[in-house]
Formats: C-alpha cells, structure tokens, sequence
C-alpha cells in the first residue's frame, strides 16, 4: 500500500504544478516539470525541497507578467496593452491635472508602483513635470517601455529556466528571435508604406531613405572597416603598436559551464543578466580608461561586444599604443598590469581557470596579416556574415546573425564602439559637401584635408587612406574632444517635441577652425618663387547639402519622382517655406578675433548653394577672387 500512497502523492504535486504553471508558455511548463520529476521522491524532504524549487521559479517566471501581459504574448498583444495603459494614465492625469500637476504625478507614481514599473518612471533630471506627465499619457511611450520590460523579464526568465545554451538555444531564447522578427517586419512595413517629399519634389518611402544609411547593413560593416583600416594605417605611420584583447565576465555570471562532455549548469550562478554583466564590463572599462590617462598612455582602437552561448557578453579590443609613455615606462606593460588590476583582480580572481581564460593577449603580428584581420571575423559576425559560413558552434552564419542581432536588441547592448580618435558624425557630415560649392573658397587646410580624404574613393583611392586623412587633419588619433579642429554645426530651431520639450540642435553642416598657407603678393613681388610660405588664421562655416522632408500620405504619392520644383504656387502665394538654415546663426567655439579668412557657405530655401561670404558678409557676386585676393594683400 506504500507504493499508492507514493503515487497519490506524486499526482496531487503534479496537479499542483499544473495550477500554478498554467498560465506560462509550454516550453517553460515542459521544463519545470521535467526537472521537478528528476528531483521528486516520496521521501518528505526530498518532496518538500523538489516542491519549493517548482514555487520559487514560478514566483520568478510570474515577474514577467507584471505588466499584465502572458510570457508568451506576441508584438501585437503588447501594442494593445500600450493602448490601455495609456488611456488608464491619461484618463487619471487629466481628471488631476486640473487641480495640481504634482497631485496628478503622485497618483501616477503610485499606479506605477502598483503595477510594478516604478523603475520605468520617466523623470530625469531638468526634465519638466508636464512632459513627465505627457509621456505617460502617450502610447508611444508605453510601447517602448513595455517592449523592453517584457524583452528582457521574459529572456531573463528563459536563462534561469536554462533554455539558453549552444545545446538548446544559443545566444538567446527562440521566443525572444521570434518577437524581434515580428517588430523587425512590423517595422519595415511601416517604413515601406510611409513616403517623405523633399523640396526638389522627390517622392520616396522611409524604407529606401534608411537603406543609404549606416542602418543598412552592408553599409555599416564597410564603414567600420573603413575606420578599422585607417587607425591601422595611422599606426604603422606612427610606429604604433597594436594588441588584442579579449575579456571576459567571472563565472558567477554564467548560467553554464562548458565541458568536454557537452554544458552543464553552473554552481557559481548568482542570476546576473546579461545587461547587468554589460554594465559592469562598461564600469570596469572606465575605471580601466581613467588609470591609463593617469599613467599616460595614448591608445585608441575599437570594440566588439558579442555573446557568449549562454548570453552573457564578452569584449574583444583592438587597442593601439604609443610604445613608451611621455615618462618613458612600457605602455604595453601598463595596459596589461592594469586590465588584470580592472578585469582579474578585482572579482574571483582566484577561480579555478581565472588568470588563463578571463583575459587573453594577442599582440599584433602585421607579418601573418593587418591589425583589422584579427577583429574582422568579429564585426561580420555581429553585422552581415559578410565571407563566414559557420560560427564558432557549428551553427550557420545567417541563423548567427539573426540571433546576434536579436541578443543585441532585448539587453540594449551597444555591439561596436570606437575608442578614442575622430568622431565619425563629422566624417559623415563631410560627405555632405558639394566639393565644387567650396572651390576657390579660402578654407582652413585641416578642412580641405578632411574633405579630400572623404572623397578620396571617388577618385579611386583607398577609404581607409582618406579615413586616416581626415583624423590626421582633426588632430591626430589621440586628440581631446575639446581640441578638434573641426566640429559639427548645429542650429536651434525652437521647435517644440511631442511631450512639450524644446527639441535638441538640429545638425546642418560643418564648422572648423585653422590656418591658410599662402604666399603674400608682396613677397612674391619681390623674392618670386622663393618667396616664403606663411600661416594665417582661417575659419569656415559649412552648410551642408541636404533636402528637407515633410510627410507625405499614401494617396499623395505620385508617379513621377523627377518632377520639377515650383516655389510659386499658380494663384502667386509663396509656398511653404522648406528650411530655416538661412536663418541659422554661427556657434561662437573659437575666438575668431584675430582671423582674417572667413568662409561662410549657405543654402537657398530650395537647397541650392548661394555661395560664399566673406568677414564682410559679402555674398559672393562673382568677384570671390579679387575679394580673395583683397583680404590676402591687406594681412
């Protein structure tokens, strides 16, 4: 009779377990039960710990829900509890609003306690209560937040069930690959069928738009090594060395250990997630930076974050050096002793494996290959797949990247960061240059630099040769923020955003400061070709090429992409205007007092350059050379 009461028992946990389970996805039921049946036994402790196990993962796994949503809800059903969230806030902020602000956030902070999101509570610092309150009521803002509390509750919920390995899903669970498909095609539906007009009177959908953009991948993993290739460049010019480092989290916070058998589940887990583990890469990486600018070490290079099997991430460095510091110490030295003082030392440094596995050294042997080869694997994997069929598991490179991607995307991991050197939004800006509006114009050299390394692939030289142009003309790999030489330009618009906020500058070209080599008239007059060459201060305002665009509905799109530009309409009322650059006014970064070439470029409404002005404000009428000339001859 002792082996029915056994099986009584057994089947009244069972139907326990079904109860409490029944609202979680079936996988996550398979595998609670699974390994509630490997632990099970009629034993009393046995049972009671088995049984305790099951509720304390349920407990976990209902966290997931807290937003009202089922673990395994799709993008649309998120959609549409953004929409009731809303309505509940605006609903409760209005009614209150009318009395006080502050009483209307105080009840909207206590409704945000009670359904658990506190932590998405949107103040931050400056930011005005009324656009606090006016992102609650939006259900865009509600979107956003419930698709990131779900992405990643629900994945943290699949690692600690153990889904996620390279036994079962690798990277990251097979429900969090299926929602990033569904927003991804969600989203470029939404792009196709959503067309902008610009002032030439082009006609073209979002989609296509973004395609010319680093967001297309292609582009962006070109880019990349374009700027790869160039710091390499920059280096062997330099006689800079280059290492290669690869760092890893401590093993508390892997949920898996890799055998020769196969995985098995980590003892030393502490329930770390992966943007946990990110942010503290990040935190030591920056502790790790300000030691070696104490020490003096000029670096720069780039990194790569990918996953490991489990998810957790780890970093690889492309990092170039000066070899000896300004105090003549051993910059690869330092670097070494400080990434075991940063990444070693400071957390389980003493595990089994640490020292040999947590951080790995490869200096750059430019005889077996150039430094951009040892990280190019790396950023193909994590963009296109661009020449790899496989990964490092056997898996097939397409699946990888999907994956990858999705990874990416539910912990909010930046992939691909550049350390030090020129920033990239000026080089992009650049290439919005027409080079034949700024011919003949008196422009700083670094900026004629940076220009003709820009366009250096239009005449059939390298892109990384024109990346290494343009940081050599900003200053060099190493140079501070606060001395580039060119910058970007920015106009205040005074718009207002959709929460009541003054939106952010809007980028419209380039500005840089420098010197004019030339050879005054007088000295010429006198010594000809010998004359000597001289400096003299120079400053540009560059606005660059670039339409302005205005939405368009479905209906209103026509056939013709070429038709002409009218900026009359046929009763004789102006149109409505398409830019404010002409009203733009110059950033005062440098101290211009004492330059004497000033060059300003501007825009027509319809975007066409008007040429160039001079420290007179002269619009140039055909006369730039002698006006030109005129400001060289009365230096």
């Amino acid at each position: 009779m002792r082996f029915d009461a056994d099986t009584f028992a057994r089947a009244r946990d069972a139907d326990w377990i079904n109860q409490i389970t029944a609202t979680l996805p079936a996988r996550w039921i398979d595998t609670i039960k699974r390994e509630w049946s490997g632990a099970w036994s009629p034993f009393e402790a046995l049972r009671r710990s088995a049984n305790i196990t099951v509720l304390k993962s349920v407990e976990a796994l209902t966290d997931a829900q807290r937003a009202g949503l089922r673990p395994d809800a799709n993008d649309i059903e998120i959609k549409q509890r953004a929409q009731v969230f809303a309505r509940h806030y605006q609903d409760g902020i209005n009614g209150r609003a009318a009395k006080s602000l502050e009483w209307a956030a105080q009840w909207a902070m206590e409704n945000m306690e009670r359904h658990g999101m506190a932590d998405f509570w949107p103040a931050k610092k400056g930011r005005p209560l009324g656009a606090v309150l006016a992102r609650l009521k939006c259900v865009k803002f509600w979107r956003r937040v419930l698709r990131g509390l779900f992405a990643k509750t629900v994945e943290a919920c699949s690692i600690g069930l153990g889904l996620v390995n390279k036994d079962r899903d690798i990277y990251v669970s097979n429900q969090s690959v299926s929602r990033h498909t569904q927003q991804m095609i969600s989203a470029d539906k939404v792009l196709d069928q959503t067309y902008l007009e610009n002032e030439y009177g082009q006609q073209v959908s979002i989609k296509a738009l973004a395609a010319k953009g680093a967001a297309n991948k292609d582009i962006r993993l070109a880019e990349l090594m374009t700027r790869i290739s160039g710091m390499d460049a920059i280096a062997q010019d330099l006689g800079h060395a280059g290492l290669f480092v690869t760092v890893t989290c401590p093993s508390r916070m892997h949920k898996w250990t890799q055998t020769q058998h196969g995985v098995k589940p980590n003892p030393k887990f502490d329930g770390t997630t992966p943007r946990e583990a990110q942010t503290y890469l990040c935190k030591q990486f920056n502790k790790l930076g300000a030691a070696l600018g104490r020490a003096g070490v000029e670096r720069y290079g780039f990194r790569v974050v990918e996953p490991h099997h489990d998810g957790c991430p780890h970093w690889h460095l492309l990092i170039f050096y000066k070899p000896v510091t300004a105090a003549g110490k051993c910059a690869r030295a330092l670097m070494r002793g400080m990434f075991k003082r940063y990444f070693l030392d400071n957390d389980s440094a003493g595990e089994r494996g640490a020292a040999e596995r947590r951080i790995t050294y490869k200096p750059i042997d430019r005889t077996k290959g150039s430094a951009a080869a040892y990280i190019a694997k790396y950023i193909s994997k994590n963009t296109t797949g661009f020449q790899l069929e496989f990964d490092l598991y056997g898996h097939p490179i397409v699946s990888t990247v999907q994956r990858v991607a999705a990874w990416a995307s539910t912990w909010k991991v930046r992939q691909f960061q550049q350390l030090g050197g020129a920033p990239v939004g000026v080089w992009r800006e650049l290439r919005r240059i027409n080079p034949q509006a700024v011919e003949g114009v008196p422009l700083p050299d670094e900026l004629r630099t940076a220009m003709n390394g820009v366009n250096v692939g239009q005449q059939g030289g390298k892109l990384a040769i024109g990346y290494q142009a343009y940081t050599m003309a900003q200053g060099g790999p190493c140079v501070a923020r606060k001395a580039l030489r060119i910058r970007l330009l920015k106009q205040e618009t005074g718009d207002v955003g959709a929460y009541g906020e003054v939106k952010a500058p809007d980028v419209i070209g380039v500005q840089a400061a420098g010197q004019n080599l030339y050879k005054p008239q007088h000295m010429v007059d006198m010594l000809g070709k010998l004359a000597p060459t001289v400096a003299r201060p120079a400053f540009a305002h560059i606005e660059t090429e670039r339409c302005q665009w205005r939405h368009v509905s479905k209906v209103q799109v026509k056939a013709e992409a070429d038709r002409s530009v009218k900026d009359v309409q046929a009763n004789g009322e102006a149109v409505r205007p398409w830019t404010r650059v002409n009203n733009s006014t110059r950033l005062q970064i440098w101290d211009k007092d004492s330059i004497r070439d000033v060059a300003v470029v501007t825009r027509s409404k319809t975007g066409n350059f008007r040429g160039w002005m001079g420290k007179t404000g002269e619009i140039d009428d055909g006369t730039r050379e002698q006006n030109s000339e005129r400001g060289r001859q009365s230096a």
